[in-house]
């Protein structure tokens, strides 16, 4: 091989809950491959994301909180909206030190040309620019006439993405199997390669409409979900499987991660995910929604059988990994994710995260620092992503999260609450210093050369 940086596949689910996997504390189906990755290197108890499909993946492609690129709510189908190409994502990152870059699966951070992976650093995508919800006539306020068709679409690096298959309730239980399949065709055409490459496979499962493989249909049980957990980690066998069988493993990096907590407003039971010991789901505040399954492996690197408690947002992997191969993170522009090299390296005891902020739509919806939260926006624990919220404006609601994980008991007001304020203060200061040097959306001031 000869390479002197680390080969980095990324694995991203969609909607999966924190109690959707065993090593979570997961009963409802086996999940040995995954709960196999998760001892090979660190799992992250505390996994911060945020509260939406194209919040989540913009805050992870650029290390920014998805406020200021714009990004904080949905992208939905036919919405020219997305990640600015001024943004510099992770993919143009480590192509900036020789990478190869595939991504493979779902995208949801924008359907205009200028907005899909193909220019956004990566050499080639296929899979969906949007959600999967459209083929789906259940899902909640579906309006055929008001949502385009949506295609399956294939493109190289600068290249206009091309309809390859057609979207339909059919194809979306087989896409995630061909995803796989293109993952794992890719490893094996790259492992012996000069350079290094990147791999992020973005899996469409378990996301509504929830459709196993024809495969793993009634092979749970225990209904379409756990079938389709159950696919889920055969796929991440497969490609796992490959990084072995290429005899590179050692010199690769694995991150496996879900972009949401899962989804509980399906009428269906067995058609909604598992928020492990938290409250809520995905589109809220609720630790349910925010908190999901991560884990990162890294042979000889990253020590095996590690459950981390440390808090960890996926908008530090790629300061993080721009240390480890030894690429320059943007300077024109604030960076919200932490480098964690230290501390996943074992060379310190605690993560460099103590707070994250949660914008939604827009509005501040949660601080957090430490084992404490502040909702300023309230959201129903269950269909939240329908039930429109209640802004708390100068009441918020304070909760401790390792003595109450369902937040039910608000310390508003009482004498454990006050100290509080000024910790969610420090928290969130930062944020609104830069924003008077660095208004949002403010890419005249912005570079793309990196």
């Amino acid at each position: 091989m000869g390479q002197d940086k680390p080969n980095i596949v990324i694995m991203m689910t969609d909607n999966q809950g924190y109690g959707d996997m065993g090593c979570y504390g997961g009963l409802r189906v086996p999940t040995p491959h995954m709960d196999k990755l998760a001892e090979s290197g660190i799992q992250f108890l505390d996994f911060q994301i945020d509260a939406s499909c194209t919040a989540s993946r913009a805050s992870f492609m650029t290390a920014r909180m998805p406020i200021r690129s714009g990004t904080s709510g949905y992208v939905i189908p036919g919405e020219p909206g997305g990640l600015h190409p001024m943004e510099v994502t992770i993919a143009e990152m480590l192509k900036s030190v020789g990478y190869s870059t595939a991504n493979y699966g779902k995208w949801h951070l924008g359907e205009t040309a200028d907005r899909q992976p193909q220019n956004q650093g990566f050499d080639e995508w296929y899979g969906v620019a949007n959600s999967s919800f459209p083929v789906d006539s259940s899902f909640p306020g579906y309006q055929e006439d008001l949502i385009p068709p949506q295609g399956i679409l294939s493109a190289k690096a600068g290249e206009e993405a091309k309809v390859v298959a057609d979207m339909t309730l059919e194809k979306r239980g087989l896409i995630d199997s061909e995803l796989t399949a293109k993952s794992v065709d890719y490893i094996k055409k790259h492992a012996n390669k000069k350079e290094p490459f990147f791999l992020l496979t973005t899996f469409i499962n378990p996301h509504h409409p929830v459709v196993p493989h024809p495969n793993f249909a009634g092979k749970s049980k225990g209904g379409a979900y756990t079938d389709v957990l159950m696919e889920i980690d055969y796929n991440v066998s497969q490609i796992v499987g490959a990084i072995d069988d290429a005899g590179i493993r050692e010199n690769t990096i694995i991150i496996f991660f879900s972009d949401n907590g899962p989804t509980r407003y399906s009428p269906e039971a067995d058609h909604n995910g598992d928020p492990g010991p938290w409250a809520g789901e995905l589109g809220s505040g609720w630790e349910g929604g925010l908190r999901t399954v991560g884990m990162m492996s890294w042979p000889n690197k990253i020590r095996s059988n590690w459950k981390s408690e440390e808090m960890f947002h996926a908008m530090d992997f790629m300061p993080t990994l721009a240390n480890i191969v030894g690429a320059e993170m943007p300077d024109d522009r604030p960076i919200d994710g932490f480098d964690q090299t230290d501390f996943l390296l074992g060379k310190q005891e605690h993560s460099n995260r103590d707070h994250r902020l949660v914008y939604y739509y827009g509005d501040l919806t949660v601080v957090r620092w430490a084992q404490y939260k502040a909702h300023f926006v309230k959201f129903s624990k269950f269909q939240s992503c329908i039930a429109p919220p209640i802004k708390l404006g100068q009441i918020p609601e304070f909760y401790n999260l390792k003595t109450d994980p369902k937040e039910l008991f608000n310390l508003y007001g009482r004498s454990g609450g006050i100290p509080l304020f000024f910790k969610f203060q420090e928290a969130m200061i930062p944020y609104f210093e830069s924003m008077k040097e660095y208004p949002n959306l403010d890419y005249s001031k912005m570079k793309r050369d990196k």
